[in-house]
């Protein structure tokens, strides 16, 4: 009887023990699922902040990629079976954008991505992952046959705290200081160390961070939105939908110093001399070693910035009425952006600035001579014209015999570190440079009659003053005449500018005087001495062909036209007071159109195929940039009688301003109209005064150990991501 007994207990136990046993089986399935979700959840995330970090785009890169990540971690191979998205506006004003992805995978994984951006706090993308697990064992007691298992991972990028439009990196008091009637408009987050002394004429568009007894109160915030080129403005009474206005974090922790390297200074060690290169109305600048650089006195100078690292051993001091340094690019005559390919003039021009009179000048005299084909035997004779029988009157392109003439400059800039990979600007001649076109100068109308001859066009291009930095000019046709298409002009020839022989300078210098560019044609009428000789008319198809931004053959297009002068502080811009931008960042290859292939926004060379948003995403050089660095003991003097515009680049992580932090000057920086430095500013050593000036003389971002405005104008910081160093990576807060 007792054996019976325990034969019962025994098979309860084994029960017991085989329900302890399954429980224990699938808690650690459970676990084991668990944990492959938050990895999977957590990469994925992490992806994503690192994806929009490069390529701003959600739904084409962000989401798609991130997906992809999620299933090759959790091995569903099978992909997704349904997918819905939905966009919303969140946040306390209901103006943050907010995105929702939601997945559903074979095998019961489901995905829910949330993406919000929270403007300057950063991109937030949220992941939650979901699993309905079959139990193996639980089940046989009567329990559920699934449970439900689930993982969540948030990221963040490109949270402005981090990478501050102003970082002063001194904790003592005032280290951020606003004084008098000056007005300091910040596009991004001021941060201090130390204490922030304010008033109501700092114009915030982001957070003000500072150390306890900081007054960021005070501060008027602006509307912020991250989009490059992003104008603040004052809520009225709220701000549009997408953008948000910040507020004082007082006290906030210190932020450090981030330690940025100035690598290539050592291959740029050469001695070098202001006015050593003379180009006549203009001086040439190499980079190397200035000692006591002091640009002074009423006479008007400029001088063209050729690429590369200028330390200047001595200092930088520029006070002198009438002077212009940079590395821009452009061309003669340069275009009014609101009436581009007319014949109407940008004002001012850009090398016109601050007085200096440097501008390019051409004209065209010759014109069109033509013999007119009459009589039955005018024949079409080419396929590339709609009519080669010029008459005037049977023309169906009614240009009455007058083209239009465009003209761009080129330059070739090479960089010298070795150690920047890839380097395509290392070698050979250099990296191709390319401004935005001219105005259009429209050719006078000269016909000869004849018959059943060929058509003979014969245009000379006569450059008066060479443009600064130009070593060759591009020509562009229009059979229309200055009619306004940029799309007319098709590409003619490249010809050495005055002075320069395959781009290297040797000679006599055009001021005023008439210097025909090529004089390629025989020495016979009815074009002798024209630059463009074009028998049979047969030379430009209608309309140009978008062509890759690094070639030029037959009829390709020029290149974009620049855009209206920079509004930021003052809005609108004082009329004919600032120079036009560059156009924007662009893939370089048909059928895009490549954007600026000059100057700033221009890098070597935008990838194939790439992503229209990031067209510039994993270049190493902007062709042409400079970098102003200063050694220990080499302060900077920039007065608003003397003008400065320069733009850094990728290969120097977009630091225009360098200097070590045992460099402890304190500089100036008297803005001005005609003055900008285009990337960031990095000196945390150093103590800076800003003044006032007409557009922002800072785009980019500025970290030093102390910043003080003062004046009366009105001080713009702008912060472009495209022109400031590599922010940190996303990084996991849930």
């Amino acid at each position: 009887m007792q054996e019976g007994q325990a034969i019962v207990l025994i098979a309860l136990l084994i029960l017991v023990l085989f329900g302890m046993l399954g429980l224990a089986i699938d808690s650690g399935r459970g676990y084991v699922d668990r944990r492959d979700q938050q990895t999977a959840v957590d990469a994925a995330a992490l992806a994503a902040g690192d994806w929009w970090e490069n390529y701003q785009d959600l739904n084409g890169v962000v989401v798609p990629n991130s997906v992809a990540l999620y299933e090759s971690d959790l091995r569903i191979y099978s992909g997704w079976s349904t997918q819905s998205h939905t966009s919303t506006l969140v946040g306390p004003q209901g103006n943050l954008p907010q995105d929702t992805y939601t997945y559903t995978f074979s095998g019961g994984y489901g995905l829910t991505i949330v993406a919000t951006d929270t403007q300057f706090n950063g991109y937030e993308f949220q992941f939650t992952s979901t699993h309905n697990l079959a139990l193996a064992f639980i089940q046989i007691f009567g329990g559920s046959t699934t449970v439900a298992i689930g993982a969540t991972a948030t990221a963040i990028v490109g949270n402005q705290r981090q990478t501050p439009a102003l970082l002063t990196l001194s904790n003592g008091n005032c280290a951020t200081n606003l004084t008098g009637s000056a007005q300091l408009t910040v596009l991004g987050d001021v941060y201090t160390n130390g204490t922030a002394c304010l008033d109501n004429n700092l114009h915030e568009a982001g957070n003000c961070y500072g150390a306890a007894g900081s007054n960021c109160n005070v501060a008027q915030y602006y509307c912020y939105n991250s989009t490059p080129g992003f104008v603040p403005y004052a809520p009225n009474p709220t701000c549009n939908p997408g953008d948000i206005t910040g507020t004082a974090v007082v006290p906030a922790p210190t932020l450090p110093d981030p330690g940025y390297l100035a690598p290539s200074v050592g291959y740029y060690t050469s001695a070098q001399a202001y006015s050593q290169y003379n180009r006549g109305t203009w001086t040439e600048m190499y980079p190397g070693q200035y000692g006591n650089f002091h640009l002074s006195g009423g006479a008007a100078s400029c001088a063209f910035l050729n690429g590369g690292v200028y330390n200047w051993t001595n200092g930088y001091d520029s006070d002198a009425n009438g002077s212009l340094l940079s590395n821009e690019l452009k061309a003669p005559d340069e275009e009014d952006s609101s009436a581009p390919s007319t014949a109407s003039l940008a004002v001012p021009q850009f090398w016109d600035q601050n007085g200096a009179g440097c501008a390019g000048h051409f004209s065209v005299v010759n014109g069109v001579t033509q013999t007119i084909l009459v009589g039955p035997t005018c024949t079409k004779l080419s396929p590339l014209t709609p009519n080669p029988c010029h008459s005037g009157v049977t023309d169906t392109l009614q240009r009455n015999n007058k083209w239009g003439v465009e003209l761009t400059s080129i330059r070739y800039d090479r960089f010298l570190d070795p150690t920047i990979a890839p380097n395509p600007c290392f070698a050979g001649a250099g990296c191709r440079r390319e401004s935005a076109p001219s105005a259009c100068k429209l050719t006078p109308s000269t016909v000869v009659g004849g018959n059943s001859s060929p058509s003979n066009i014969g245009i000379s291009i006569n450059i008066t003053q060479n443009a600064p930095g130009a070593q060759y000019y591009n020509v562009y046709l229009n059979p229309y005449g200055c009619d306004g298409n940029p799309n007319h002009f098709g590409w003619v020839s490249r010809y050495d500018a005055p002075g320069f022989v395959n781009g290297v300078p040797t000679g006599v210098y055009p001021n005023g005087t008439a210097w025909t560019l090529g004089a390629v044609a025989p020495a016979v009428p009815p074009a002798a001495g024209a630059t463009i000789y074009d028998i049979n008319d047969t030379m430009i198809p209608n309309p140009a062909t978008q062509c890759f931004a690094q070639t030029r053959t037959l009829g390709c297009a020029a290149p974009d036209d620049e855009t209206n002068p920079q509004c930021f502080s003052n809005c609108p811009p004082p009329a004919n007071l600032l120079s036009q931008e560059n156009a924007p960042m662009a893939l370089q290859y048909a059928p895009y159109t490549g954007g600026d292939v000059a100057n700033e926004n221009y890098c070597q060379v935008s990838p194939n195929p790439g992503n229209v948003i990031a067209p510039c995403e994993n270049t190493t050089v902007t062709p042409g940039a400079v970098q102003f660095y200063f050694p220990n003991g080499s302060c900077m003097d920039q007065n608003s009688g003397g003008a400065t515009y320069v733009f850094a680049g990728e290969q120097f992580n977009w630091i225009v301003i360098y200097a070590p932090a045992s460099n402890t000057c304190s500089n100036s920086l008297n803005g001005g109209a005609s003055t900008q430095y285009i990337g960031t500013i990095y000196t945390p050593g150093q103590d800076w005064t800003i003044n006032g000036g007409n557009r922002s003389p800072l785009a980019g971002q500025v970290i030093c150990y102390t910043a003080k405005v003062a004046g009366s104008g009105a001080v713009g910081i702008d912060f472009n991501p495209n022109y400031s160093p590599a922010p940190p990576a996303a990084r996991l807060i849930n």
